[in-house]
């Protein structure tokens, strides 16, 4: 039996950007007005809402069932989630005919459970966080014989997620940071390794959420550090701790993580709800709420901000929609 290399390279990425290029088209890189005026400074955003199901999990999913396919795989595949990788291991399964089983969270988004049912995957809501969703897929993948595939804890997860790092060098945009969502580390140990291989003068910094700061813990501790329990209304960066393998990869390629209050998540909603028309979710706010708490002068005259999924609950849009 082969043994899976645990490590991501740059060939990796490229590798797996090959792979996605037949099913994937690059999303916009633009200009924000709106944005620049709030910062006080140039700012690209980055709008990953614009893939296929709206989030930007669907590169690392994707790659992930593409390689199970090319190694054989029949039968079906299992996941835990909070929303947003589910959806895609059931976009990318139901594209593939394969049966997708998806574990989520009991208090999981529900405009991401219905999307993900309505693409025929099989939804098991059960326990009070990612992690218990994790204990729960891997109970019924070991009973019932499916291949499990981790939102971030997987070398070809992070490398699908690493290709949008590969896009944005490749955008023919001078840009000299970049801001990047941190839930379990996958797109930030996987982008940010394609950034600064490609551009190694390019800073690149993790924006993580003040109740699910594990990220910014291990960092601090030099090991992985896990969460009792996370708090916040970004559902998308809820895990309580990062995997061994995305710790290594922010130990070596992430400039600084900036931890913010789901408080400074409301503004860059609005902004981007009312001036540029976008819905974007809590967690695809982040790094723009970030940007706009700390202002240019942190972050460099032109920083990317990577805007990672579209999928607001009903409740925030419309608690954000009143708030006009």
């Amino acid at each position: 039996m082969q043994v899976r290399s645990q490590t991501v390279r740059l060939d990796d990425i490229v590798a797996a950007q090959d792979r996605l290029s037949p099913y994937l088209k690059p999303t916009p890189l633009q200009p924000s007005t709106a944005a620049a005026e709030a910062v006080g400074g140039d700012v690209l955003l980055k709008l990953e809402m614009f893939q296929p199901i709206r989030v930007f999990k669907i590169r690392g999913a994707l790659n992930r069932i593409l390689r199970l396919r090319a190694q054989g795989l029949s039968g079906g595949v299992i996941t835990a989630s909070a929303g947003n990788h589910g959806l895609a291991v059931a976009y990318a399964a139901e594209r593939f005919g394969l049966q997708a089983t998806i574990c989520v969270p009991q208090s999981g988004n529900q405009a991401k459970v219905r999307a993900i049912t309505r693409l025929g995957a099989r939804v098991v809501a059960e326990g009070e966080d990612f992690q218990a969703a994790v204990e729960n897929a891997r109970r019924i993948a070991a009973a019932e014989g499916l291949t499990f595939v981790h939102a971030y804890d997987d070398p070809d997860v992070i490398a699908g997620q690493g290709t949008l790092g590969l896009e944005l060098t490749q955008a023919g945009v001078d840009f000299d940071a970049v801001l990047l969502p941190i839930g379990g580390g996958g797109l930030l140990g996987g982008a940010s390794l394609a950034l600064k291989e490609r551009m190694p003068k390019i800073k690149v910094y993790g924006i993580a959420m003040s109740g699910a700061d594990s990220m910014a813990r291990s960092l601090a501790a030099g090991k992985v550090v896990e969460l009792q329990s996370v708090h916040t209304i970004a559902d998308g960066l809820s895990p309580r701790g990062p995997s061994a393998l995305t710790l290594e990869l922010a130990q070596r390629y992430v400039d600084d993580v900036i931890v913010i209050d789901d408080e400074d998540l409301y503004a860059a909603l609005r902004l981007l709800l009312f001036e540029e028309h976008l819905v974007v979710e809590p967690s695809g706010a982040a790094t723009l709420a970030a940007l706009m708490r700390h202002g240019s002068a942190r972050f460099g005259k032109r920083p990317v901000s990577v805007l990672s999924g579209g999928f607001c609950a009903d409740e925030v849009l419309r608690q954000v929609a009143q708030m006009a």
